[in-house]
């Protein structure tokens, strides 16, 4: 306990004047301290607030570069599809181009088909060509033929009229096919007459009562009707008319004219 009093005592005993020096330089070093010590403090702060700073760019740092391989993995993935989108793109428009040159090239084709369809149908007979379908496919060929513009009209409808022309011709030369009400002009009258073709080669028609008889061939112009003189050809004629119909008895009948080729 005597030890702290050893301060006082000594102070005590010091000369005023050096006393108060030693309160002035108290306070300067009381000022000084302070000082460092806010010095401190601050420096403590900004240390602390570097370290917190620098931690957020460490993490910036870490995020920006693994958004960084991200997006450099997207962008090389983006050229890669680009790549395919390219190579397809270009695969798309070969094909296009096959496909534009073999149009055009069945283009070329139907017109030459044009005149050949169109030879095909005066050689059917009017019991073919007044069939709705055929009669349409007849019309909408006739009219495609003499358009200026034909690379204007669809492919798909040119063919259509034409296929269905050929198609429905080829059934009709393969059978026997019996008609009703036909109407020929003989002698200065009109009679109306049934009959029967043989598919395209040729076909016979009569009266009822058997008296007139006319023979059909087909031809460039059309099918002509040439009458037939010979009374017992004009019964046989009848009568095959009648064996076709189903009307007669099943049985051969022979005629002495030719088959038109």
């Amino acid at each position: 306990m005597k030890y702290s009093f050893i301060p006082f005592l000594i102070l005590s005993i010091l000369p005023l004047s050096a006393q108060e020096g030693g309160i002035e330089a108290n306070k300067k070093l009381r000022a000084t301290v302070q000082k460092w010590i806010s010095v401190m403090k601050e420096t403590q702060k900004k240390q602390k607030d570097w370290k917190e700073q620098k931690q957020i760019l460490l993490d910036s740092k870490d995020s920006l570069q693994s958004e960084s391989k991200q997006l450099e993995t997207e962008i090389l993935a983006a050229f890669d599809r680009e790549k395919k989108l390219d190579t397809q793109s270009l695969e798309k428009k070969e094909e296009k181009k096959s496909y534009d040159d073999a149009r055009e090239a069945l283009r070329e084709g139907l017109n030459d088909l044009d005149a050949k369809v169109s030879a095909v149908i005066p050689l059917l007979p009017e019991t073919l060509t007044k069939e709705g379908k055929v009669e349409k496919a007849i019309a909408d060929h006739k009219g495609f033929v003499i358009r200026n513009d034909k690379d204007k009209i669809s492919l798909n409808a040119r063919l259509t009229a034409m296929i269905t022309i050929l198609i429905e011709a080829e059934k009709f030369n393969q059978v026997v096919t019996p008609f009703d009400s036909s109407t020929a002009e003989i002698g200065g009258q009109k009679l109306l007459l049934d009959g029967i073709y043989f598919g395209l080669a040729m076909g016979f028609a009569a009266d009822q009562s058997g008296k007139v008889a006319i023979q059909m061939k087909p031809g460039p112009d059309g099918w002509t009707k040439t009458e037939i003189s010979d009374p017992e050809t004009i019964t046989k004629v009848r009568e095959l008319i009648d064996v076709g119909k189903g009307a007669g008895e099943v049985r051969l009948v022979d005629l002495p004219l030719e088959i038109s080729k």
